[in-house]
């Protein structure tokens, strides 16, 4: 069954839509942003990583990867804290499935997403070369889209309880970047320290991305299967939260 009737998904794909435009409006270089953002976080890192601390040449590709990968993540993640809230005048107006809100921003999110990883895979194409392995990366993008709405419907659920937990969840998505291996390899740790990183499941999608785009391998299937069915459970137990506290969550949001 699906988290919310045909006519609301349509709905949702379109507000995404429409939110990128506007958000695109208000600034000069509008749509550039989208790409302008990854480049110039890893353009950020990459100075400090490679002429502070020295790294090969082949860097800028692993963390290219890993930024791009990365802000997908903590875009829907982190942008859905308020969807709720600042939804309160359409709440107000007319009764919809409330889960819609944040699946808006992470649609949104998926949307800038798309073009930018089209952009990542045409660079690393023409100057490392293309791969079967490639044929992949569909599963892997669908895992993590399961994950980041996960993600999002729970922080944009508990932000209504707890308004003051969205500071929470920036500081925690900034301690996850650097626990995720965006800029170095977990495997360059000792065997016990790399166990705890994995615990974090966006190290272990970074990974995947890169056995993938860099190495010419596929991901590790099985991990894939175990992520997409503790996400896809998990989705649906937010999804029976939402509708078993409707009304608490109304009330709550129009306060």
């Amino acid at each position: 069954m699906l988290l919310i009737e045909t006519r609301y998904w349509r709905y949702a794909l379109y507000r995404a839509y429409l939110n990128l435009v506007a958000d695109a409006s208000r600034y000069y270089l509008g749509w550039l942003w989208w790409v302008l953002e990854p480049l110039a976080m890893t353009a950020v890192f990459y100075v400090v990583f490679t002429y502070l601390r020295g790294r090969d040449e082949g860097f800028i590709y692993f963390l290219i990867v890993g930024v791009t990968t990365w802000l997908w993540f903590s875009g829907g993640v982190g942008n859905a804290t308020q969807t709720l809230t600042g939804a309160r005048n359409l709440i107000l107006q007319m009764r919809v499935p409330k889960i819609m809100f944040p699946l808006v921003t992470v649609i949104g999110v998926t949307y800038k997403q798309a073009f930018v990883f089209l952009i990542l895979l045409l660079v690393i194409g023409a100057v490392l070369g293309a791969s079967p392995a490639w044929v992949a990366l569909p599963v892997l993008m669908a895992v993590q889209l399961l994950l980041i709405v996960a993600g999002a419907v729970t922080v944009a659920f508990l932000c209504v309880w707890l308004p003051d937990l969205r500071f929470v969840v920036a500081s925690l998505l900034q301690l996850m970047m650097f626990c995720s291996g965006v800029f170095f390899e977990i495997e360059s740790f000792p065997v016990d320290v790399q166990e705890w990183f994995r615990l974090n499941p966006m190290a272990v999608m970074l990974e995947q991305y890169r056995l993938i785009l860099l190495h010419e391998t596929l991901p590790d299937f099985l991990w894939c299967a175990w992520m997409a069915a503790v996400c896809g459970a998990w989705i649906f137990l937010m999804d029976f939260a939402y509708r078993r506290w409707d009304q608490q969550l109304t009330r709550r949001i129009i306060a």
